[in-house]
């Protein structure tokens, strides 16, 4: 009996020790649930990591739009047929629409004209967007609108792509090559110039710099003709200011492309079930319809 009374403690032992270890990290799991904080539209967005390596298991990038992408206007060529970059390229626009177009101070034709600019006028290129391009004519700097610009080339229309890397940002790179130098890093919802499309990288213009970036992270758009409304951001609690998430898609679970504080204005193109399709400052993405308040 004494025998066997001592297996017995020494079992209950071994199973108390067992579960004591399993505790803490039982606790510690609780803690880190709890302590979890909620996401809501209005927090800023967190840091995402640069450009991923391309491998045969990646998923599809996001795109910046639901709706199906237009049908690609530059064909696809050879690797060896993709031109060198231009190093003379520069961050410049000429203005193509007959009869010439209107220098707006913002984003909206009801806005005020700064200068009228005729057909053949050379402009700096602040920042590509579309439908609107935020560009610079001598001492004065305003909007217009893209589809009345070309910008390289002599092209009479612009081909432009959207950057859509699921990392957040994209590399230019000088050769077409991952691990080739970095020129400059995109982040995803900006305008590209599109020059020539690969199957793996495409020859781009960025903000008067030519590079490659890599063709499974654009997305080729048509220029749009709809100029879109200018509204205002607003804070759904008037004590406190928002910074509003502006997403690739028309969902809480799209990626974060930047985010917008209330106050500031953005041009909305379209409205459906509760999501604005807008572009603010060269991003292209959308944000819930509820923090948006036309103006008067």
């Amino acid at each position: 009996m004494t025998r066997f009374c001592r297996l017995t403690a020494l079992l209950l032992s071994l199973a108390l020790l067992v579960t004591l270890s399993a505790m803490p990290a039982l606790a510690e799991d609780a803690a880190v649930t709890e302590q979890s904080p909620a996401v809501t539209e209005e927090q800023p967005a967190e840091p995402r990591p640069d450009e991923p390596v391309p491998a045969a298991e990646e998923s599809p990038a996001p795109g910046p739009s639901a709706s199906p992408a237009p049908a690609a206007t530059l064909p696809i060529l050879p690797r060896d047929q993709i031109p060198q970059p231009n190093a003379d390229a520069k961050a410049e626009a000429v203005v193509t629409e007959p009869g010439g177009v209107a220098l707006f101070e913002l984003p909206a034709s009801e806005s005020a004209v700064l200068s009228q600019l005729p057909e053949g006028s050379v402009l700096g290129l602040v920042i590509l967007g579309n439908p609107w391009s935020k560009v610079k004519h001598g001492e004065l700097t305003g909007y217009a609108p893209t589809y009345a610009l070309s910008f390289g080339y002599g092209s009479p229309q612009p081909v432009i792509a959207l950057v859509a890397a699921p990392g957040g940002k994209l590399t230019l790179r000088a050769e077409m090559a991952t691990r080739s130098k970095a020129l400059a890093s995109i982040r995803s919802g900006r305008a590209v110039l599109l020059m020539a499309r690969g199957e793996t990288f495409s020859l781009v213009r960025h903000e008067g710099r030519e590079g490659y970036l890599l063709t499974q992270y654009l997305r080729e758009v048509a220029v749009g003709r709809d100029m879109g409304l200018l509204t205002g951001v607003v804070s759904i609690e008037p004590s406190r200011e928002a910074n509003v998430r502006l997403r690739a898609e028309p969902s809480r679970k799209g990626a974060v492309y930047t985010t917008v504080k209330s106050g500031q204005s953005v041009v909305v193109l379209d409205i459906q079930d509760g999501w604005a399709r807008i572009e603010y400052e060269g991003y292209h993405g959308y944000m819930m319809a509820e923090y948006l308040k036309r103006y008067d």
